[in-house]
């Protein structure tokens, strides 16, 4: 078989988009004297991780995942380790990996990056059976996904989630229990904590800038706003100006856990995990490789707006 799997999120390209996305790829490998990649889509039973790792198992050198973040998760969850190298080709509503890594949204660059990259080895998180490249949280984040509408994530893409947001911006603050490399430590009214690879959400926000995917360490962010939709205007502020202050706490950890009293929702990578009073993650260094550009830092949107901080 061709040393290459093309995996595509059947979500976000029907059998017609997928067939074409196929044949521009292929042209560009044929260019440069590579074999046509095989490709394979997703199922309701599949979300790619079977189909990552049949594609191990029989060989494959190269395997490109097509779509957001939950299908870059579900394939690295088996390329993690093997050394197989991952690609990605950005086409969901969620690109927040791509984007870190620098892997350009236009599908023609992105596929130049395929051919000519370079491999990096990112970390993954790990939470019980599963892993994740970006972020793991309870609360806003968790619930914001959960209730976000496919129908309108299919039209307008990340901006979908600013209704789901709004609903909750209210909801209740959860008492978490938080161990950090087995340091305890006690935090009274969570709206949001967010365990992440690296730090970069949609927008530009960066909110944990000291995250790197390849550091061997697990960043932590607590958001506990005081009262309702005031406090959180200021922790809003304080990330997007990179200020910490009062209601924001951070931690870098090989291991994290977070208990509450009460199952709360979870999510990994921008897709809902399960309900659960526990959220226990660890980091695996170095664990995937990824096809990347050549060596380039991640946009700064404030400093290209000529704005200092």
């Amino acid at each position: 078989m061709s040393d290459t799997v093309m995996i595509v999120n059947a979500a976000k390209a029907d059998a017609r988009a997928a067939a074409e996305l196929h044949e521009r790829v292929a042209r560009a490998f044929a260019e440069k004297g590579r074999p046509k990649p095989r490709l394979v889509m997703t199922t309701p039973e599949d979300n790619g991780a079977t189909a990552a790792g049949s594609a191990v198992e029989s060989g494959a050198e190269f395997v490109v995942a097509c779509g957001g973040d939950g299908t870059v998760n579900a394939v690295a969850e088996a390329l993690g380790g093997t050394g197989v190298v991952l690609g990605i080709l950005p086409l969901g509503t969620g690109n927040l990996l791509a984007g870190q890594l620098c892997i350009p949204s236009a599908l023609d660059e992105a596929i130049a990056v395929l051919l000519e990259g370079s491999d990096r080895r990112i970390d993954l998180g790990v939470v019980g059976d599963r892993v994740f490249v970006g972020m793991a949280g309870l609360g806003l984040d968790a619930a914001m996904i959960a209730d976000a509408s496919e129908r309108l994530k299919a039209r307008v893409g990340w901006p979908a989630y600013v209704p789901s947001i709004l609903r909750h911006l209210r909801d209740r603050g959860e008492r978490v229990t938080l161990r950090v490399d087995g340091r305890r430590v006690r935090h009274r009214h969570v709206k949001a904590l967010i365990i992440g690879n690296h730090g970069r959400l949609h927008g530009g926000i960066d909110l944990m800038p000291a995250a790197e995917p390849d550091d061997g360490l697990l960043d932590v962010i607590v958001l506990e706003p005081y009262g309702r939709l005031w406090g959180w205007l200021g922790v809003l502020v304080r990330i997007v100006l990179r200020r910490d202050g009062p209601y924001i706490s951070r931690y870098r950890a090989k291991q994290v856990e977070a208990r509450v009293r009460r199952p709360v929702p979870l999510e990994l990578d921008g897709d809902p995990y399960r309900t659960a009073t526990l959220l226990s993650v660890q980091v695996r260094p170095g664990a995937l490789l990824v096809r990347t550009p050549e060596s380039r830092q991640p946009s700064d949107p404030l400093r290209e707006a000529g704005i200092r901080l």
